[in-house]
């Protein structure tokens, strides 16, 4: 899996939340955002959060890299690997304040 550039994660942003109309603005200011030294992006999702990045990497995560300052409100690290943990799920969720009232439930998922 090649590395996500931010005019990848740009364009993937774009076509992926394009039934919210979000302005070029904000598409910009996310792809930049959700670019995380070190984790290459896997899957884009809008979640109750705003959205949800899934990452993947072959190195354990390091927490300095995920930060509130980034807007970042939830986040898990799943370790696969059936002797050694040799590769890392880490979904990350984004607050998106532009997503509010556009369809995405906000709030506990029940």
């Amino acid at each position: 899996m090649s590395p996500v550039t931010t005019k990848d994660a740009s364009a993937r942003l774009s076509q992926r939340l394009a039934s919210f109309k979000l302005g070029d603005a904000v598409i910009k200011r996310l792809s930049s955002q959700i670019m995380i030294e070190g984790l290459n992006i896997g899957r884009i999702n809008p979640c109750i959060y705003g959205i949800c990045i899934d990452y993947f990497t072959d190195k354990l995560p390091s927490v300095e890299r995920l930060s509130p300052k980034q807007g970042i409100t939830k986040w898990e690290v799943f370790p696969y690997g059936i002797i050694d943990w040799d590769r890392f799920h880490v979904r990350v969720a984004f607050e998106v304040n532009e997503l509010e009232g556009r369809g995405v439930v906000r709030g506990f998922e029940h």
